[in-house]
């Protein structure tokens, strides 16, 4: 068995609650979300349309009067790209970007669960 993280697909709703529950517990966690080539009037490589996202991010901070998400492309094409309002799933409204997939490496979906576990278990 490798030791290398793999990625692990899940929905862009699915991410936003694991990284809301990592900022309510003070941890940051990171995810990547990869935006459809029709979203683009252009053709873009898959690492110019992947962009990786922190969970530190006011959108995903408790009681921020702010939705901002700012992330880069994988490639560093587009730096510090404030993303929410772009993306149809946030503000972009519905000619927005779209979301192809997102993911998040083994490791970090694994600390992910955790976080929400042992919220979840907190509130019983």
């Amino acid at each position: 068995m490798s030791d290398t993280p793999q990625e692990v697909s899940l929905t862009y709703p699915k991410m936003r609650e694991y990284f809301r529950a990592a900022e309510r517990n003070g941890q940051h966690l990171t995810g990547y979300i990869v935006f459809s080539p029709a979203s683009f009037a252009q053709e873009y490589s898959l690492e110019s349309r992947t962009y990786v996202v922190s969970s530190d991010n006011k959108a995903f901070w408790s009681k921020a009067g702010s939705r901002s998400i700012f992330a880069s492309a994988l490639d560093g094409s587009d730096p510090h790209v404030r993303l929410d309002c772009f993306m149809a799933a946030e503000q972009g409204g519905p000619d927005g970007w779209q979301i192809e997939r997102c993911y998040m490496m083994s490791d970090e979906m694994e600390r992910a669960k955790a976080i929400l576990r042992k919220e979840r278990d907190m509130e019983r």
